[in-house]
């Protein structure tokens, strides 16, 4: 996701809303502000018995697969606050077809029991996990507190545990590792971001604090999973990866259809209290890097030079403004993204300088994890090792429109 707020209020300046979301109001509104409005089939509300029904006939399936409702409450929750309801655990297919974890927020309880990255999950509630399972609400229930569900994982020593879970508010933590590397006497900054929701800035002021002390020489930003969020966070971390060097240059254009043109709007880069002074940057990346992400390392490409490792990201080049309602909240799409040279529109997602699958095996921040090692091969080296490794199409992660499965967690 990739994320203005409107009521119109902008990231985290919400104003309450004051009345609830009907049919003709969703279609009122999509007539407007919606990119691809004039692609929208003519209907009357009085023949759809619900707002996603309408919402799934007027949008353009061709392109877009993000525009959606979501309860206003749980809108809220994430994206201004950084919580969500679940178990707390990030889930992967490796590239054998496996379940894996992939990642787990400290506020886990699954995380209290030990669960770690690399653990493979063989049963939820008894039902067997192969490769094409679909871990929906028929399997693990809704998003709601207080739901339980029981997990047989097999560890990396061949071991088995099984953990019952609840479902309870989970307070996510953005970063979930970051460390400084001695790589051929250099110093290199590494740290794994999982998503672009505003408490996220002050995780990051803190730890560029701290690779500003370290005087680091290199940084490394693993998006893995992170599949974007308020772009103004983004912009934060690209004002610290490159302010000092792209000061007042564009950090992302908007473009809005023509009906909104008036709305067209350039963002700018600049110096931040920690901002780095680099002229290059690795990012890892998989098919869940995405929006927010995508727009980060697009916006940073005139100025220096980046290096992906991983996978093709997702394929997000657009953004969209959420309108608040009482009961629910609205977040079709309704502008374009490009950089400074005008690029963007990257629906196939951004190419890697060197594909590497994700390495689930291994914990973040191992320099034996295949896509950081390739960083590190990289920087003591100044090639690539050659060595190419890719996750099968059917078990890239597929993400929804519940707060849950666009972070990419259960």
């Amino acid at each position: 996701m990739i994320l203005f707020s409107f009521r119109l209020f902008h990231s985290c300046e919400i104003n309450p809303p004051e009345s609830k979301l009907t049919k003709q109001e969703l279609l009122d509104y999509m007539k407007q502000w919606y990119l691809w409005y004039d692609t929208m089939p003519n209907v009357s509300v009085k023949n759809f018995t619900s707002q996603q029904e309408l919402l799934d006939t007027l949008i353009f399936d061709q392109l877009d697969k993000w525009s959606y409702i979501q309860k206003t409450s749980d809108y809220n929750d994430y994206n201004s606050r950084g919580i969500y309801t679940g178990h707390g655990i990030g889930l992967r297919w490796s590239a054998e077809g496996q379940l894996k974890v992939a990642f787990i927020f400290d506020d886990s309880d699954l995380n209290t029991a030990g669960v770690e990255r690399g653990w493979e999950v063989t049963q939820i509630n008894g039902t067997a996990i192969t490769p094409g399972t679909v871990i929906d609400t028929a399997l693990i229930g809704p998003d709601e507190e207080g739901i339980q569900n029981t997990f047989t994982f097999t560890t990396p020593s061949a071991g088995t545990q099984i953990i019952t879970s609840t479902k309870k508010f989970i307070n996510i933590n953005a970063i979930l590792h970051s460390d400084i590397i001695d790589v051929a006497g250099k110093q290199v900054g590494y740290f794994v971001l999982q998503n672009f929701t505003n408490p996220a800035t002050d995780e990051l002021t803190v730890l560029f604090s701290d690779f500003d002390a370290e005087n680091i020489d290199e940084l490394v930003v693993d998006l893995r999973y992170n599949p974007g969020g308020i772009l103004e966070v983004s912009r934060y971390l690209g004002n610290l990866i490159a302010g000092e060097i792209a000061n007042k240059g564009a950090f992302v254009k908007y473009v809005y259809n023509d009906k909104k043109s008036d709305q067209n709007v350039t963002l700018r880069f600049k110096p931040e209290d920690y901002s780095l002074i680099l002229t290059r940057i690795f990012f890892i990346t998989t098919a869940s890097t995405a929006s927010a992400s995508e727009v980060l390392i697009n916006a940073l490409l005139p100025y220096m030079d980046v290096y992906m490792i991983g996978d093709i990201t997702g394929g997000k080049p657009v953004g969209m403004i959420a309108k608040q309602y009482t009961d629910y909240t609205l977040v079709p799409v309704t502008f374009f993204m490009y950089n400074r040279d005008n690029e963007g529109e990257f629906f196939e997602g951004l190419q890697p300088d060197q594909m590497v699958a994700d390495d689930l095996d291994e914990a973040f921040g191992n320099k034996e994890e295949d896509c950081l090692k390739e960083v590190l091969y990289y920087i003591e080296n100044g090639t690539f090792s050659g060595t190419t490794k890719t996750t099968p199409e059917r078990y890239r992660w597929k993400s929804g429109h519940t707060v849950a499965s666009a972070i990419g967690a259960i």
